[in-house]
């Protein structure tokens, strides 16, 4: 199957199962709420710099441009990392690049964010908690974003996964499945655009242009599916 037609179905499955009563507000850069609620979780984009219109980090500009091959250039590709909120004080559990931590998201404070909030009982909610809280100190998913490179880049239907190793939106996944029957993708290969579009988070904020890192990397994929399309219709032997 193309991998258009792939992800027109995933999207359309994604659409169907959206639970509804899902609420999410958009914080600017230095607004915070007043509490947190356990078991929500955040939506960031990695910065060099703070403000709503900060420069993208090279490895954020990487990330949005595999969501792009999945979502276009969309407010839902806006997202590089994601994290789930464990107290009303805002700590957080998030999957970083030196492993699964705990932290408080007040960090982020100097950048825009998402915050989702699902519905959910209190027992889903200490579960979905519970959950990322046992994995503090779990190592980073290095193998899972390879493979979520790979199958952006090439369009394979390829998941690399290690038990006790996740990624950041792994980890959200694999948590908030406490609140829904399951993701249509496996959480292994959900990306934080993944999240956003599932749970339908939009910021309304202007999309900024893709510079020229971001216009090359965009253009990988149309490469890589040029060269696949040529050459599985090799040209007819001469006569």
């Amino acid at each position: 199957m193309h991998r258009r037609q792939r992800e027109d179905q995933i999207h359309a499955a994604l659409r169907h199962l959206r639970p509804e009563g899902t609420i999410v507000t958009h914080y600017p850069p230095g607004v915070a709420p007043s509490r947190f609620v356990p078991g929500d979780f955040s939506l960031h984009r990695a910065a060099v710099n703070h403000g709503v219109s900060g420069a993208t980090t090279r490895i954020g500009k990487c990330i949005q441009a595999g969501e792009r091959t999945r979502y276009g250039n969309t407010d839902f590709a806006r997202w590089t990392h994601s994290a789930l909120i464990v107290s009303e004080d805002g700590d957080v559990c998030e999957a970083l690049e030196t492993g699964v931590a705990r932290d408080n998201i007040e960090k982020y404070r100097g950048t825009d964010y998402m915050i989702v909030q699902p519905m959910g009982s209190p027992e889903q909610r200490a579960l979905a908690c519970a959950f990322a809280e046992s994995h503090v100190g779990d190592k980073y998913g290095i193998l899972n974003f390879a493979g979520l490179v790979i199958e952006c880049l090439f369009g394979w239907n390829l998941t690399i996964a290690m038990d006790g190793q996740f990624i950041c939106s792994g980890l959200v996944s694999r948590a908030t499945e406490k609140y829904i029957a399951g993701y249509p993708r496996s959480p292994e290969d959900m990306m934080p655009a993944d999240l956003a579009y599932f749970w339908g988070a939009e910021s309304g904020e202007p999309l900024p242009a893709p510079g020229p890192l971001g216009r090359f990397l965009n253009l990988l994929p149309l490469i890589v599916d040029l060269v696949r399309h040529d050459a599985s219709h090799p040209p007819p032997a001469g006569g």
